[in-house]
């Protein structure tokens, strides 16, 4: 019994230590993209939108068809029939099927109109998915570059505190002085200001992104190495504002607008044309007593309306509704102008990002190369501590800005595909039938 106590104790043990080192686990960024986008307020807020403009579409389609119903009659009411005055109790129902057959076009241009703002709740949902991947992933990107600053100036500092307790015990023994004692010491504080400065924006990138994530605390949140999308950063303007053109989301939204709004727009606005109604009827019961000496047993008619508004409603909701299209055509051109800026802005920093990585790493090897000199002249006494301190602080400033280069490159590609129209297709996110 007890060995059978001790096995299952040591399997609890055993799950707990499991589920503990997966909560630990460092995030993936798909991983990260799935949870974030499952509660994103943004994206939920376009697919709604989304679904109330194709629930309005399935309205509008609606209009086409006609409108049937029962219509049920009780009453007393007193009759005269000369020479007679009869008191009449009615009870009657009547089945009835109304339809609309022309309604100035209306209706056609209605749903017309709405096909258009279906498309354009669906490309708002393109978007708000583009811009809710590119936040995620940029604040994943935003706390690995935290991460490995983080890890370098650690490396920094133990390799300044093993230098400082060096030149004490030299200092204490006389075989250097004070001031150098004093110089390591500096350059020792130096290096964990550094690294507290570093944390400290670790823990803010670590709260960023645990915010999207849902997450309660996100002291311990690490991720993951991943390599940022591909983009071409080389691609031909022309060709790369085609592509943007038929993928990006803000882009083709506002291109719907527009087409909606000038389908709106009639030639001769329908409160001038007349409205042709079809109108069937069918009796189902009469049991009006006494009854009358005729009843209509079923029948049908076709109803002309013409009515005309005379008070200039129906030129003044023309304007409107070209005032609106003036409205969507700016709308598209501010929208045509501000992505290809972005772009242009995001494919200089792509290039300049790309072209650096191969000089950096140079850089960072010779560094290395030229501390790991320094320190066996250090030691051999042909090099000053200043010296030594000094070769630290640089190769520390090359390390950093080739994290910062590869930090903006994944910033560049991120708003790049972004800009694109593909960012939430590359990341395999959308919505079944989205695109």
């Amino acid at each position: 019994m007890a060995r059978h106590i001790l096995v299952a104790a040591l399997c609890l043990a055993w799950l707990a230590g499991s589920a503990t080192a997966q909560d630990e686990a460092a995030w993936t960024l798909p991983r990260a993209l799935e949870q974030a986008l499952a509660r994103d307020a943004r994206v939920a807020g376009a697919r709604a939108n989304a679904q109330a403009a194709r629930a309005q579409q399935r309205q509008a389609d609606s209009r086409l068809w006609p409108s049937a119903g029962l219509r049920l009659t009780h009453g007393r009411s007193s009759d005269r029939d000369p020479p007679f005055v009869l008191e009449r109790t009615t009870r009657r129902g009547e089945a009835f099927l109304r339809w609309n057959l022309f309604n100035g076009l209306e209706d056609q241009r209605q749903i017309a109109a709405q096909e258009f703002d279906a498309i354009a709740a669906e490309a708002d949902l393109l978007q708000a998915l583009d811009e809710a991947c590119e936040r995620i992933a940029a604040a994943y990107f935003t706390l690995l570059r935290q991460q490995h600053l983080a890890q370098l100036a650690r490396e920094r500092l133990r390799e300044v505190e093993r230098l400082a307790a060096r030149v004490a015990s030299q200092a204490a023994l006389g075989k250097t002085s004070d001031a150098d004692a004093q110089l390591a010491e500096a350059s020792r504080i130096d290096a964990q200001l550094a690294l507290q400065g570093i944390e400290a924006e670790q823990q803010a990138a670590r709260s960023r992104l645990a915010v999207l994530l849902g997450l309660q605390q996100g002291a311990g949140l690490r991720v993951a190495e991943v390599l940022p999308p591909p983009a071409d950063a080389d691609l031909e303007p022309r060709a790369w504002a085609d592509q943007a053109e038929r993928q990006n989301g803000q882009w083709l939204a506002a291109a719907a607008r527009v087409a909606g709004t000038r389908r709106r727009i009639a030639s001769i606005a329908p409160e001038y044309l007349p409205r042709l109604d079809l109108d069937l009827r069918r009796s189902l019961y009469d049991r009006t007593d006494p009854q009358p000496t005729t009843s209509q047993r079923h029948g049908w008619s076709v109803g002309v309306t013409w009515e005309v508004p005379l008070g200039g409603a129906p030129r003044a909701r023309q304007d409107e509704l070209r005032a609106r299209a003036a409205l969507a055509e700016a709308e598209l051109q501010r929208v045509r102008d501000e992505v290809q800026t972005d772009a242009g802005a995001a494919r200089e920093q792509a290039r300049q990002t790309a072209s650096a990585v191969p000089q950096l790493a140079q850089q960072r090897q010779r560094w290395e190369q030229v501390v790991r000199a320094s320190e066996l002249q250090f030691d051999a006494g042909r090099r000053s501590l200043m010296q030594l301190i000094d070769q630290y602080d640089r190769r520390f400033g090359v390390q950093q800005r080739d994290i910062d280069n590869a930090w903006q490159q994944a910033e560049a590609h991120l708003r790049l595909r972004r800009l694109a129209g593909d960012l939430a297709e590359w990341f395999g996110v959308l919505d079944g039938g989205a695109r």
